[in-house]
């Protein structure tokens, strides 16, 4: 149950973090067009990137400089996001799919209704499957095989990979399979098996769980050795005697111990998960538990840049911390009602941070832009459900970004106002009444856009909008700009 408990948070702690970082909104040093109705829409568009949210329903971000985009309705319901060489999505992380593209414009992927339905297309035989479980089907590279094939599982089953083949009826309790030269698995439940590999190892049982025993490592120079006769007994040595294992009451380990020279380490354990410590070198390890009150656990590699660290205080209070050249993670928490997370992102050299206070506030912070709510409802750590479910229960918001825009709101974003000194640009929302104002735009609308009018400077020559590009339009005389007046009428410009 412990580790079950410490292996679900840690996942759900990193879940957004594991991977190299991308991005989720616009960040731009130039100017951004802002654009707001209560908590239910807003928009902001830069030169290369846009985002959109239709609160709680859909939101979408595109940054056109790396062809990536990230889509959502109600999330996490349902979310994809990729590049113009790869997508993957995913329904309440159970159901997921994967497509890959090349520049031929030819394609292979995956759909997944995990684990019902699979299908697989693409260029050739190998990338090209189907599977209806439990009918029939086969699968394609999953769980460590190279094909997978069934037909009215557990009726029958097959797997290979390589030169290796299995097969089973009535999975698990009749199988064989081999290579045909050192590999030999034979299995008839529970009455005896035999699992082989010629100079490598030799597994066997008879009247499973019982007995079991067999060989491991018989190619190398200190082949270990096992026995078990369930529960009472099981052990485990090498024939140098330089590593052993031995454990009463096997699973639950009234009381268990062991030690292995090579990697310089020693386990105690007593009845089970109550009482834990383990030690290593070779990796680094240490862990202490005395659950459910304390729990200490690290792993360090040197040959590897990475490091991870858990402590845990009676489960709901502690912290994680991971170092990779992905990531460096640095998570506390009081569940539910504290958490603080760090994140740094070498390949990209970005520093974030978050922190909330559940369910008073929320606060974010990425190198130069940061901002804070009031309220914050969802007490776990997650950067997407706030952006898309917070603004329906927002009492208070407030961020500055990259660009040094400044926002603030209040009431469920009844009051809105966003300006940029640098860029002399101003936005007003007021219960339906919308107003801008900058040197190349100015707007008034009523009743949420339903009726306004607005102006927009463009470049004679170029005919763009001269907003986005301050810089250049400073450079530029007035005879070279030119003014262009809509009148707006049911969200339509005329």
């Amino acid at each position: 149950m412990f580790r079950f408990l410490v292996s679900f948070i840690f996942y759900f702690a990193l879940i957004f973090s594991v991977d190299a970082r991308l991005p989720n909104r616009v960040q731009t040093e130039g100017p951004i067009q802002y654009y707001e109705f209560l908590f239910l829409y807003d928009s902001s568009i830069s030169v290369e990137q846009k985002e959109i949210h239709l609160h709680p329903f859909f939101s979408r971000y595109y940054n056109f400089e790396k062809a990536y985009y990230f889509n959502t309705f109600l999330y996490p319901l349902y979310y994809y996001h990729g590049t113009n060489y790869w997508r993957t999505w995913t329904f309440l992380y159970l159901f997921n799919g994967d497509d890959k593209y090349n520049r031929t414009e030819k394609s292979e992927g995956e759909i997944m209704l995990t684990p019902f339905f699979y299908w697989g297309y693409g260029n050739n035989e190998k990338e090209q499957f189907f599977s209806f479980f439990p009918f029939y089907g086969t699968v394609k590279d999953k769980l460590s095989w190279e094909e997978i094939r069934f037909v009215l599982f557990p009726l029958y089953v097959s797997w290979k990979y390589k030169n290796y083949q299995a097969h089973s009826i009535l999975w698990p309790l009749i199988l064989w399979g081999g290579d045909g030269y050192k590999r030999r698995d034979l299995r008839i439940f529970p009455f005896y098996s035999s699992k082989v590999h010629q100079d490598k190892y030799e597994h066997k049982t008879f009247l499973w769980p019982f007995f079991q025993w067999g060989s491991d490592d018989l190619d190398k120079k200190d082949p270990r050795h096992f026995f078990m006769f369930f529960p009472l007994y099981s052990q485990k040595r090498s024939e140098s005697g330089s590593m052993y294992a031995y454990s009463i009451l096997y699973p639950i380990s009234l009381v268990s111990w062991g030690r292995d020279q090579k990697a310089q380490s020693f386990d105690f354990r007593l009845l089970w998960i109550l009482f834990q410590y383990s030690k290593s070198e070779k990796p680094y390890i240490r862990r202490w538990v005395i659950f459910p009150f304390y729990a200490h656990y690290v792993f360090g590699n040197n040959e590897l840049p990475y490091y991870n660290e858990m402590n845990f205080y009676l489960i709901l209070l502690g912290n994680l911390k991971t170092e990779s050249a992905l990531i460096q993670s640095n998570y506390q928490f009081f569940l539910p009602f504290w958490s603080h997370y760090y994140r740094y992102y070498p390949q990209d050299q970005v520093t974030t941070r978050s922190w909330k206070f559940w369910p008073v506030m929320n606060y974010w912070d990425e190198e130069n832009a940061y901002g804070w709510r009031i309220l914050s409802l969802w007490p776990f750590p997650d950067d997407f459900f706030e952006k898309n479910w917070g603004p329906l229960y927002s009492i208070v918001e407030y961020a500055k970004y990259e660009n040094q825009d400044k926002y603030f709101s209040m009431f469920l974003r009844l009051f809105s106002v966003r300006w940029n000194k640098q860029y002399d640009d101003f936005n007003l929302f007021l219960a339906g009444f919308y107003y801008k104002n900058n040197p190349y735009q100015f707007e008034i609308s009523f009743l949420g856009g339903l009726l306004g009018f607005s102006k927009t400077v463009y470049s004679k020559k170029e005919q763009m909008p001269l907003y986005f590009y301050p810089k250049y339009a400073s450079l530029l005389n007035e005879d070279e700009k030119e003014s262009k007046y809509y009148l707006h009428f049911l969200w339509f410009k005329f």
